[in-house]
């Protein structure tokens, strides 16, 4: 479990520096430590539930689906399923925004954001498991 909070938290500091540069990249005011602090934890603040709500589950199923494994790209494998899970995890947040539109039909108007902050979110996940399970533990990378 200690190894998830430390994906958790890496993964997340991640997606926050990413709303922070999106935030901040529309904008021409000044740049200053205080406003780059305050979107960082305006960022983790709502990316950390969100990651533990859909991160931890889909890393669970990954390591289910990749002990079956027994490949020789066995990382790359893994970091793809993290892709995967990353892009499923946008939809089901996209999916849910839209439902408080107030419109009948499903939009995606916004999913493009949603899912470059997943992919910032599941892509260090990910990473962050593969050298866990492997680096760590002093077993080769296959």
């Amino acid at each position: 479990m200690f190894k998830k909070t430390i994906s958790v938290l890496i993964s997340s500091l991640c997606g926050s520096s990413v709303a922070v540069v999106a935030m901040l990249g529309t904008s021409y005011e000044q740049i200053s430590f205080s406003n780059l602090i305050a979107g960082l934890i305006l960022g983790l603040i709502y990316i950390i539930p969100v990651v533990i709500v859909l991160g931890i589950p889909s890393s669970i199923l990954i390591d289910k689906i990749i002990k079956a494994i027994d490949k020789k790209y066995k990382q790359l494998i893994e970091i793809g399923l993290y892709i995967i899970f990353g892009v499923i995890g946008a939809t089901i947040v996209s999916l849910i925004m839209s439902l408080d539109d107030g419109i009948n039909g499903v939009s995606f108007l916004g999913f493009e954001p949603v899912c470059i902050l997943s992919l910032s979110c599941s892509i260090p996940f990910g990473i962050c498991s593969v050298l866990w399970n492997y680096k760590l533990k002093k077993r080769p990378l296959q």
